[in-house]
């Protein structure tokens, strides 16, 4: 059985047709299912718990990055397959694992499927990267060393797309059993600033700054955050051939 969780924006008359047309064509290919519209009434954390306990085939998103977070969220170590159709202002997710409007009803129905890592600040899982933010940040990467950043800029990633890699820069996946501490340091040289980045990778960091905070994928705020663990194979997830990592 498939269920469709559907964002509540899409109601909003510029999103109608494009609705229209995804449903169409999710009928011409036999992947109906159940739908779950977002509401005043119901929590989305309400229609995840509700829908799991049917046993889906697969729970499919129809919406854009904010609902695809914040889904990914309920569903790390579920084993339930993710479907995503990219419906709204901002897709980066459904992108970097190459699904389109265009092309979604049709990733869907070849479901290829795999499992990905999911990183983890505390409870809350992201896909991406985190990014942490205050004042002289301190981390303790896997138990072994620590690092000061009083003018560095600290981002946890799971996988970069092909657009943000650098030359000599080491690989990051998002099947990796790995994260990635992303350290971006500002050089000044005699002609302009330089941005100098390298990847570490860990598998516990603990953040040891009382004033620090955590943004998940660009969309969630985390305060006083202690914490960021890897939940390797954490999501079943379907994805397009163009995917970026």
């Amino acid at each position: 059985m498939h269920i469709y969780i559907y964002d509540s924006a899409l109601s909003q008359k510029k999103y109608l047709s494009q609705v229209h047309e995804v449903e169409a064509k999710v009928t011409d290919l036999g992947l109906s299912g159940r739908v779950s519209r977002l509401g005043k009434l119901r929590s989305l954390r309400d229609i995840v718990r509700e829908e799991l306990r049917r046993m889906p085939k697969t729970i499919i998103v129809v919406g854009d990055d904010s609902l695809v977070s914040q889904v990914i969220s309920l569903m790390g170590g579920t084993g339930v397959a993710l479907g995503i159709i990219p419906i709204g202002e901002h897709h980066q997710i459904a992108a970097s694992l190459g699904i389109t409007l265009e092309n979604a009803c049709n990733v869907l129905s070849a479901r290829r499927i795999i499992e990905i890592d999911l990183g983890m600040v505390d409870n809350q899982a992201f896909v991406r990267r985190a990014e942490i933010l205050g004042p002289k940040i301190k981390v303790l990467i896997d138990g072994n060393y620590s690092i000061v950043a009083p003018n560095t800029k600290l981002e946890v990633v799971n996988f970069l797309l092909e657009s943000e890699a650098e030359v000599g820069m080491a690989k990051s996946d998002a099947q990796s059993g790995s994260l990635y501490l992303m350290i971006t340091k500002e050089k000044n040289s005699f002609l302009k600033k330089e941005l100098e980045r390298s990847l570490v990778p860990f598998r516990e960091l603990d953040i040891q700054s009382d004033a620090a905070e955590v943004v998940l994928d660009g969309l969630t705020k985390v305060n006083h955050p202690c914490r960021i663990t890897i939940m390797p194979n954490g999501l079943q997830i379907i994805v397009g051939r163009e995917r970026n990592f």
